[in-house]
């Protein structure tokens, strides 16, 4: 029997317009009422994950959530770090070397601020976290020595992101993957959602067997094989269906609460107390 379900947010867990369905949020929040965990396993920063996790009622004392696709698993309710693993500006330099060399555009992200490459032009990220993280536009010489890097990011329209995840090919010891077909994540080399669910779940004492883990994208690979029971949504890339346990309706088509609902055999009357 399932004890946790890990969640991938854009276009998993939330529909097409970034929203989390009231039939989602339902399902989630009687399943965590009855002490399954609830793990939001991210690309995203804690900031732009807190709103969803309030509305969740993920917010217990031991409660946490995987940020960074894995680079941050934090407590929901205490900033208390269970791992961490960052990127020193020296490490991103190659990384930034590649974007000069190829006209891309580049955010570097910190753990509580995004500081915007404008030197090659301002690229579309913010667009996709508005006022949930504060951004800075800059340039590289101006990001703090000593900031600790969760992740660089290179977002734009799909053709020049095709582009960039074929010129990172090049770059050693990092960690390349596309979170949608808009946006190109570069994170330590250790970094995926696999281990950030380890460090969870060894947090829960709950053994892999009993995981299921939710995706859509490249990014959520690691933990979709790593998880008792994979679960590739209807909209997701070939490659996360073929490798994933079951294949559920969309994003758009609550694809996660039709799955929990049959898997848990939950009444609508149950939903509703």
């Amino acid at each position: 029997m399932l004890k946790a379900i890990a969640l991938d947010m854009d276009n998993t867990l939330l529909n097409s317009k970034k929203e989390l369905s009231v039939t989602n949020r339902d399902v989630l929040r009687y399943l965590n009422r009855k002490g399954i965990r609830i793990i939001l396993c991210s690309g995203r920063p804690f900031a732009t994950l807190k709103p969803f996790l309030e509305e969740l009622h993920i917010t217990k004392n031991d409660d946490v959530c995987v940020c960074f696709n894995g680079g941050l698993v934090r407590l929901v309710r205490e900033h208390t770090v269970i791992k961490a693993t960052d990127l020193t500006k020296e490490q991103v330099e190659p990384v930034y070397e590649l974007v000069k060399e190829n006209g891309f555009k580049l955010d570097i992200v910190g753990e509580d601020k995004v500081y915007s490459l404008t030197e090659f032009g301002k690229s579309s990220y913010q667009t996709l976290i508005p006022k949930l993280m504060p951004f800075t536009d800059t340039t590289f010489d101006k990001v703090p020595a000593k900031l600790p890097i969760f992740k660089v990011v290179i977002a734009g329209e799909p053709d020049m992101v095709d582009a960039a995840a074929t010129a990172a090919k090049s770059l050693k010891n990092l960690n390349v993957a596309r979170s949608r077909r808009t946006l190109l994540e570069i994170m330590p080399e250790n970094v995926n959602k696999m281990n950030g669910l380890k460090a969870a779940l060894n947090f829960y004492r709950i053994p892999r067997e009993q995981l299921a883990a939710f995706g859509d994208e490249e990014n959520d690979k690691d933990m979709i094989e790593y998880a008792g029971i994979g679960v590739a949504m209807g909209n997701a890339i070939p490659a996360i269906k073929k490798i994933a346990d079951i294949t559920v309706p969309s994003n758009d088509d609550d694809g996660v609460a039709s799955y929990l609902v049959d898997y848990f055999q939950i009444s609508p009357t149950a939903i509703r107390l």
